[in-house]
């Protein structure tokens, strides 16, 4: 939550100079546009004199595209600016709800003809295209495989950055990404779905950072070669692609994250990268697969969403992350009964799908926060005992059945509570009908419901944060505050 406040705040902030460019520029047509601009007070607007290509780089960290958008009302140069910076996007879902009750097949043509109107004006103008999103619903390979290929063809020339393209499968058919996609010197972005990627030999993306790719099939020998020509990639992911059963990763030195889910084909994934910083891995139990992360001594954030894959690491890999702050593990289905999880760098764990697991230990000196959500309670050992915050949640996949307070569950989590200062921190419960907030942790008790579900916050200042969580995603019958005599809360609101 602090680090995604502070890249927000980041973001932010860049809007935020250029909405103070456009405060201190003066009156357009005032000044020759080679000049410096001065507000009344004498200060100097000097965003608004970067180089164009400094300025491009400002609207490139801003949040959204509507964001950098705006920033075309500032001055003329700011809308030149953003028209030569030119984010190009094409929905044919949001262009079809736009028209109204046009017939289909006159939608899709007047959407085609949209996206060709706008590409052949951006190449008569010479416009660099920055990024192209395409998502095309209605793929016909006979008819549109010639425009789009053309559409990726202006985009290339025009020096594209990123390209983000959905082509909806019809009829079983795929459409394959023509080769000049594969040898363009400026992309570093790159999300294909529902495409084929064809068998082009001559690779060449010397800045490709992000390539992402989902429900595409893949063939083992091309994505191999692929990855092994893209050695600037720091991003890779491979979301429900069909064809791969073996993932080897070993010559990406700048691999910052690297994600696989669901690719119910996939038996072996290896990846050897320093720098790789996050790995997430979701499967089916019923898809066995091998994952190995041998020599990424820089792993800072692993989530396992697949039991036999957390099971493995359980056993024997956890050593090999020295610098591991951030460890998600998923133990739906897994038949382990204890897990001990040692690392000195741990910051955050979180447990999920317990079931059958019955005892936990963890040595961890800087863990903070812990999470554990699942049908049932593990009895929780952490050595040594700092935490600043808990969040406990328990909702019985079966039918709803009387829960009396000698269930394991409540005396397992009534145990892990009273672990913390009871000066320091307060307790939220939480189930389908109530809320309760307990400022003093001396005699809580546990209400025998069967979805109940807690946090435990460090401070007063997280209140407001954990109910506006709470209340989005709940709507209790009774919000309760039970608090001591001095407390600044209602009793009951």
């Amino acid at each position: 939550m602090i680090s995604g406040s502070k890249r927000k705040r980041s973001l932010g902030d860049n809007l935020d100079c250029v909405r103070e460019a456009a405060r201190l520029k003066e009156t357009p047509g005032e000044k020759d546009s080679d000049e410096m601009d001065t507000s009344d007070d004498g200060s100097v607007d000097r965003i608004s004199q970067f180089p164009d290509h400094v300025i491009h780089h400002i609207l490139s960290h801003l949040r959204n595209v509507n964001d950098a958008i705006r920033t075309s009302v500032l001055s003329k140069r700011w809308r030149e600016l953003w028209y030569s910076y030119s984010v190009l996007i094409f929905d044919e879902r949001k262009f079809a709800a736009k028209i109204g009750h046009e017939d289909s097949s006159n939608k899709g043509m007047m959407f085609r003809d949209y996206v060709s109107n706008s590409l052949l004006t951006s190449n008569a103008k010479n416009l660099q295209i920055r990024k192209l999103v395409l998502h095309m619903t209605s793929f016909d390979l006979l008819e549109d495989a010639p425009c789009l290929e053309l559409w990726l063809n202006i985009a290339i020339y025009r020096n594209i950055k990123e390209l983000d393209l959905h082509v909806g499968i019809k009829n079983g058919e795929c459409y394959t990404l023509p080769q000049t996609v594969f040898s363009s010197k400026t992309l570093t972005g790159i999300r294909l779905s529902g495409c084929k990627l064809g068998t082009c030999n001559n690779i060449k993306l010397p800045y490709l950072q992000k390539l992402y790719l989902r429900k595409i099939p893949l063939v083992e020998n091309f994505i191999q070669n692929l990855i092994s020509c893209c050695h600037s990639v720091e991003d890779l992911r491979i979301i429900k692609c069909s064809g791969l059963k073996h993932l080897h990763v070993s010559n990406l030195i700048r691999l910052k994250r690297a994600e696989i889910h669901h690719c119910i084909q996939l038996k072996k994934v290896e990846i050897s990268a320093p720098n790789l910083d996050t790995f997430w891995y979701c499967g089916k139990k019923t898809s066995p697969c091998k994952v190995s992360l041998e020599g990424c001594t820089s792993l800072k954030r692993l989530t396992l969403e697949h039991p036999q894959v957390t099971r493995d690491f359980c056993e024997n890999q956890f050593s090999n992350f020295p610098l591991l702050e951030k460890l998600d593990l998923s133990m739906s289905n897994n038949k382990s009964r204890f897990i001990i999880i040692s690392n000195p760098h741990l910051e955050k764990f979180t447990l999920k799908g317990c079931k059958k697991l019955g005892i936990v230990l963890v040595e961890a000196p800087n863990l903070l926060s812990f999470e554990c959500k699942g049908e049932t309670m593990p009895w929780v050992e952490i050595h040594p005992f700092g935490l600043t915050q808990a969040k406990l949640s328990f909702v019985p996949k079966s039918e709803p059945r009387v829960v009396g307070y000698g269930d394991k569950i409540w005396i397992r989590m009534k145990s892990f509570i009273q672990k913390f200062n009871r000066e320091r921190f307060k307790l939220v419960l939480y189930s389908n009908k109530s809320i309760v907030i307990h400022e003093d942790l001396n005699n809580v008790i546990l209400p025998p419901v069967p979805d109940l579900g807690c946090e435990i916050i460090n401070s007063s200042a997280c209140i407001d944060d954990a109910l506006n969580s709470l209340l989005r995603k709940l709507h209790p019958v009774t919000l309760s505050i039970i608090s001591p005599t001095d407390s600044k809360f209602p009793k009951v609101c």
